[in-house]
């Protein structure tokens, strides 16, 4: 591509650089229809026509690599990359995780809403190899209960093991619900909530535990209402133990 087809941008010598010169990057990506495998410009030939230096020009085009619109290959150039929700929404969680606690407590709101949101449809796709599945979640996550008994503390961690279960057991539920959006999204949640460790009571495990084992008996039944219950249970009970004490 050389600079002729690049001379749509417009000089930013007199404006605000590196914010400025991503959002024109990503104009110019959309304006061109450019696709997935494309390249941009060289990194001469851009500064040259939007008359920025090399590093301010670098600048944004982190930006756009954090964000995954492109990728920058040495020897090959910068490069588009396909669209990924999961990378999206990961990059907007990480980005927020500096504020544990604040960023915790929102999280944990938009799941409860989402999970809420979305539950009839979870219950509509569900499929006995599903269930069978959040059983097995469910299984680990007792069985880390019953380890976690075993130790003098009356609190601990979570410990990767119960984390990675209660996660998967939540990410499974909604897999058949073909939302990409929604699935990307909760898992994002999670990846943000394994960051945040705290020690907590062995009776908050078993009571996580017990509150998976109803969700999983309501779909068992095929009892939607029941199911509905045990979701609000599962929220509401968790807003408690951790906000309310």
């Amino acid at each position: 591509m050389s600079v002729e087809d690049f001379s749509s941008m417009k000089s930013l010598k007199n404006r605000k650089l590196y914010l400025q010169v991503y959002d024109e990057l990503k104009n110019y990506i959309i304006q061109n229809q450019l696709k997935p495998g494309n390249k941009l410009p060289t990194e001469m030939e851009m500064s040259a026509v939007l008359g920025v230096s090399r590093n301010v020009l670098r600048e944004a085009i982190k930006a756009l690599e954090i964000t995954g619109i492109v990728s920058s290959k040495p020897g090959v150039g910068i490069i588009i990359q396909e669209f990924n929700t999961d990378f999206l929404f990961q990059s907007l969680f990480y980005n927020l995780a500096g504020d544990s606690e604040r960023v915790l407590s929102q999280t944990l709101k938009v799941r409860r809403i989402l999970e809420l949101g979305f539950m009839q449809e979870a219950f509509d796709t569900m499929t006995p190899e599903v269930i069978a599945l959040l059983q097995e979640q469910v299984d680990v996550m007792d069985r880390a209960f019953r380890e976690k008994q075993k130790k003098k503390n009356p609190t601990t961690m979570f410990g990767h093991e119960f984390y990675a279960a209660d996660a998967a057991f939540h990410i499974i539920l909604f897999s058949k619900t073909d939302n990409d959006i929604l699935n990307s999204i909760i898992s994002a949640v999670w990846s943000c909530d394994r960051y945040h460790k705290q020690r907590i009571q062995r009776s908050y495990i078993q009571k996580s535990v017990e509150k998976h084992v109803n969700i999983i008996e309501a779909l068992k039944e095929h009892d939607f209402q029941k199911f509905s219950d045990a979701m609000h249970y599962h929220f509401d009970v968790f807003y408690k133990i951790d906000f309310e004490t």
